[in-house]
């Protein structure tokens, strides 16, 4: 516990139930950082992604948007991310699996 009275619950955990805990999430924590750079690069990346990832919209006849950024200040902007991320799944298959863009 805390002053504000957070508790870590992962704490409370034996060694081998936070080491299977580890375990269990990292795929998700592997997708996070992912999408990261991947929301990163398409505000950062004007001449080379960003044209790409406005095309891949265009052929899917989606709108032409940016994925929203996880911001560690925001405390929702994660969820926006990957909610984002799932809405518009095709259009980040498309430009992440286009080798020259550098993802």
């Amino acid at each position: 516990d805390n002053e504000e009275g957070w508790v870590d619950e992962a704490n409370l955990l034996s060694g081998h139930e936070r080491k299977q805990l580890e375990h269990d999430i990292r795929p998700v924590k592997l997708v996070l950082v992912k999408l990261r750079k991947v929301a990163f690069k398409l505000i950062n990346s004007t001449t080379i992604l960003l044209p790409a990832w406005h095309e891949a919209l265009r052929s899917l006849d989606m709108p032409v948007t940016l994925m929203p950024r996880d911001v560690a200040t925001r405390w929702n902007s994660m969820f926006d991310m990957l909610k984002y991320a799932l809405e518009h799944h095709r259009a980040v298959d498309v430009v992440t699996q286009c080798r020259d863009l550098g993802l």
